[in-house]
């Protein structure tokens, strides 16, 4: 049950967090640390946890109102349950500028607050608002880093002929026989006809082949072939005078 607030009651405030992955979930930052750090926090304010909100397994590349538990939240909020919602860091809530505006926009039209144990200045200040901006500016700014990275990396594992993805559960006999029929121009119904006929089973240990279950395997072995030839021209590069 909320209770009412007026201006002399503590600010009754939302504890939120959230984890992308069930890594990060078993790591420092584990859904119930970030509950402590809130609650330390706002014991230490003279606020009141009125409510909790969690997000597992939640990308922060989703919007906030789009998210389960914290789209709920904001939804209280705006109908004066709480006064204000926080978080351990602000990565938590948003790491786009765009969706960090969209934020302070949402809590300046509903006349609540956002609060981040990282940048521990309210949203209703000037001070505030360009500091979140700063900071999330290099949050988006390291999360393109760190993509740019990754691509690059990729890209260089590809030209050495390194195949990528998890490894093919797929039997060579198999990946052979669909893509010289599928090189004779047979369909996908045609090709997993003769996949069963010969015995081959699919990845999972099934003997029928439907026309999805085809596509894959001519993909698989597509990227088998690619890697092999990315391999071969980088040993040949490699052994160039």
């Amino acid at each position: 049950m909320y209770e009412e607030s007026n201006e002399f009651s503590p600010k009754r405030v939302i504890s939120y967090a959230r984890v992308s992955t069930g890594a990060q979930a078993a790591s420092g930052l584990g859904t119930e640390a970030q509950h402590r750090a809130v609650h330390a926090a706002a014991t230490g304010q003279g606020w009141n946890i009125v409510d909790i909100c969690t997000d597992d397994a939640v990308s922060a590349t989703i919007e906030p109102a789009q998210r389960p538990e914290l789209g709920a939240a904001l939804e209280r909020l705006d109908a004066g349950k709480a006064d204000l919602i926080a978080a351990v860091r602000l990565d938590r809530f948003v790491r786009s500028i765009r969706d960090l505006q969209n934020l302070l926009d949402l809590s300046s039209s509903g006349g609540w607050e956002f609060f981040c144990l990282d940048v521990p200045i309210s949203s209703d200040v000037p001070a505030g608002l360009f500091m979140r901006n700063v900071v999330g500016a290099f949050n988006e700014l390291e999360r393109s880093l760190t993509s740019g990275r990754t691509k690059a990396a990729l890209a260089v594992a590809r030209s050495q002929g390194k195949r990528l993805g998890r490894p093919s559960q797929q039997s060579s006999e198999a990946k052979d026989l669909a893509t010289a029929l599928h090189a004779k121009g047979l369909s996908l119904y045609k090709i997993g006809v003769a996949l069963e006929v010969a015995g081959l089973c699919t990845a999972t240990g099934k003997s029928a082949w439907s026309p999805s279950s085809v596509r894959s395997l001519l993909r698989t072995a597509q990227l088998d072939q690619e890697a092999q030839a990315n391999a071969a021209r980088y040993a040949a590069e490699l052994h160039r005078p």
